[in-house]
C-alpha cells in the first residue's frame, strides 16, 4: 500500500511550488461526476498541491465556498458601504485572493469547480445579529445576496455550477428556522432560502446562460418538534419552499402570495446518515439519507408534474462521508468501516440514473471535535484505508458487482480477482475494460471474495454470497 501513497506525495511536492493560473482542458466525464470539498486545503492551504492529490484520486470537480462574509466590505459593521455589489472590482483589495487561487489550481489540474456561493451574510445584510461576527445567518437580505452572486459569477467566468447559500435547513447556517406564529411555529427558513435563491439563480443566469444553479443543498435531517433553532427536515423542507402542505395542496400563507415555480438545474443533497450503514433508511420519512434518494427524487418529480418546479431536477450530492475514530472516539466508525461503507454508498448513488453527482467530504481531517472528521487523511495527514481504495471502489450486492475507476477518462483496462482457499488472488476470466465512465458492472458466478484490479490499484476486498 506504500507505493501509491509515495506517488502521490512527491506528485504533490513536485507541484506545490506552481502557481500558474493556466487551465488545462477537464477530462470528459460521462455519468455521474465525483466530487470532494476541502475548502481548509484550498481557501487557507496548498491549493496546487491539494488539487494536484485530487487529481491523482480521480476527482472530477472540486466544490469550493464562496464566503459572502469573507469577501464582502466592512462585513462586521451594521451600516452598508456605499459600493457596486455586483461588481467583482469594487470588494476590498484582496478580498479575492483566496477564491483566485483556489479555482486557478482546480482548473489548472484538468478538474472542473463548483462554487457555492454561500455563508455567512456581512452584519449589514442580517436583520440582526447573531452575536457571533463570522457567522451572520438571521434573515440574509435577498436581494444583496443575489447582488454578490453576481459578483461571483462575474469574478469566474470559466466556472459554470453554481450552488446557492449552505444547508438551508440547518440552524447553523440559516436563523431563524421556525417562527412562533399565534399558538404554532411556522417553517420561515423555507420561504426566506426560497427568496435568496430566486435572487442569486437570476443574477448568475444573467452572468451567462451556461451556468448551471442548483437549489438545496439541504442536510439530510431535522429535529422533531419546530423550534426557533431547530433543523427543518429537507421534504418538509422542500414542501414548504414550492408552497404546499403534506398532501401537495398549495399553501395559503402570505409568502406564497405570487408564488411562482421554483427555478433551478438540479437539487442538492446532502444525506449523511452518520453511524449508520449506507443500506439503512432514515426513520423519519421527511429525511433523507443516501438509502432514501428515492423518497426525494419522487417528491421532485410530483412537484413538478403539479407545476410548482419548473423542470424535472436530476439529484446532486454534494456533500457525504463517514465520520472515523480516530480522529473522534464519539461519532466515528473504524477505518476500515469507513472505507466499506463508501464503497456501498457509491454504488448505490450509480445505480440511480436521476443522480448527477456522488461527493466526499473533505480531503484532510481538521483537528477540532466539533467538525466533521470525514476524511480520507487523518488531521495529521497519515492516510487512511479509504484513501487508498477511493481511486477504485467495488460492492457486490448478492452476485452483482459494481465499481468505477475514477482516475483517468475512457475505458480503462480492468481485472477482476477471487482469493482462494490459501489467500492468494487470481484472476476471473480475462482482462477487460471499463465503460467510457470508468463503470463496472459484473455477475458474479459463484460465492466469494472479490476486488477489482487498475494498474497498481486495488479495490477493498468485496463479498459475494
Amino acid at each position: 500500500m506504500k507505493r501509491p501513497l509515495l506517488a502521490l506525495l512527491a506528485l504533490a511536492l513536485a507541484t506545490a511550488g506552481c502557481e500558474s493560473e493556466r487551465a488545462v482542458p477537464p477530462k470528459t466525464v460521462t455519468g455521474i461526476e465525483d466530487e470532494i470539498q476541502d475548502d481548509g486545503l484550498f481557501l487557507y492551504g496548498d491549493p496546487n498541491g491539494t488539487a494536484a492529490e485530487l487529481q491523482m484520486l480521480g476527482v472530477d470537480r472540486v466544490r469550493i465556498t464562496a464566503g459572502w462574509e469573507t469577501i464582502a466590505p466592512a462585513a462586521h459593521s451594521a451600516r452598508r458601504p456605499d459600493f457596486d455589489a455586483t461588481d467583482p472590482s469594487a470588494y476590498p483589495d484582496g478580498a479575492w485572493a483566496r477564491l483566485d487561487r483556489a479555482v486557478a489550481a482546480v482548473l489548472s489540474h484538468g478538474m472542473r469547480v463548483m462554487i457555492d456561493v454561500a455563508f455567512w451574510a456581512p452584519r449589514w445584510a442580517v436583520q440582526r445579529s447573531v452575536g457571533t461576527p463570522t457567522e451572520e445567518r438571521w434573515k440574509p437580505d435577498p436581494v444583496e445576496f443575489g447582488e454578490f452572486a453576481e459578483a461571483v459569477a462575474r469574478r469566474y467566468p470559466q466556472v459554470h455550477l453554481w450552488t446557492t447559500w449552505n444547508e438551508p435547513n440547518h440552524t447553523a447556517f440559516l436563523l431563524p428556522q421556525w417562527e412562533r406564529r399565534g399558538r404554532g411555529w411556522f417553517p420561515v427558513a423555507a420561504h426566506w432560502y426560497r427568496r435568496l435563491h430566486e435572487e442569486a439563480y437570476a443574477r448568475i443566469k444573467h452572468v451567462s446562460k451556461r451556468n448551471r444553479v442548483l437549489i438545496g443543498g439541504l442536510t439530510s435531517g431535522g429535529a422533531d418538534r419546530p423550534g426557533t433553532y431547530r433543523t427543518i427536515p429537507p421534504l418538509r423542507f422542500l414542501r414548504e419552499m414550492a408552497c404546499v402542505d403534506r398532501s401537495l395542496r398549495p399553501l395559503r400563507v402570505p409568502e406564497c402570495h405570487g408564488f411562482r415555480p421554483l427555478r433551478a438545474d438540479g437539487f442538492a443533497i446532502h444525506p449523511y446518515v452518520h453511524r449508520r450503514a449506507p443500506q439503512l433508511h432514515l426513520p423519519n420519512p421527511d429525511s433523507v439519507g443516501i438509502s432514501d434518494l428515492g423518497r426525494l427524487s419522487s417528491l421532485l418529480d410530483v412537484l413538478h408534474r403539479r407545476g410548482r418546479i419548473r423542470e424535472r431536477l436530476p439529484i446532486y450530492v454534494t456533500e457525504f462521508g463517514y465520520e472515523t475514530n480516530p480522529p473522534d472516539p464519539h461519532r466515528g466508525v473504524s477505518l476500515g468501516t469507513q472505507a466499506a461503507w463508501l464503497n456501498h454508498a457509491a454504488a448505490i448513488v450509480y445505480r440511480r440514473r436521476d443522480v448527477r453527482m456522488f461527493s466526499q467530504f473533505d480531503l484532510v481531517d481538521v483537528a477540532e471535535d466539533r467538525l466533521y472528521q470525514t476524511a480520507l487523511r487523518l488531521p495529521d495527514h497519515r492516510p487512511k484505508l479509504s484513501f487508498y481504495t477511493w481511486p477504485v471502489p467495488l460492492w457486490i450486492d448478492g452476485r452483482n458487482a459494481i465499481g468505477r475507476v475514477r482516475p483517468g477518462s475512457g475505458r480503462r483496462p480492468v481485472s477482476l480477482e477471487v482469493v482462494n482457499a490459501k489467500g492468494a488472488w487470481h484472476p476471473v476470466g480475462k482482462p477487460f475494460r471499463t465503460g467510457p465512465d470508468g463503470m463496472v458492472r459484473r455477475h458474479v458466478a459463484a460465492p466469494g471474495i472479490y476486488r477489482l484490479r487498475w494498474n497498481d490499484k486495488t479495490s477493498l476486498p468485496a463479498t459475494a454470497r
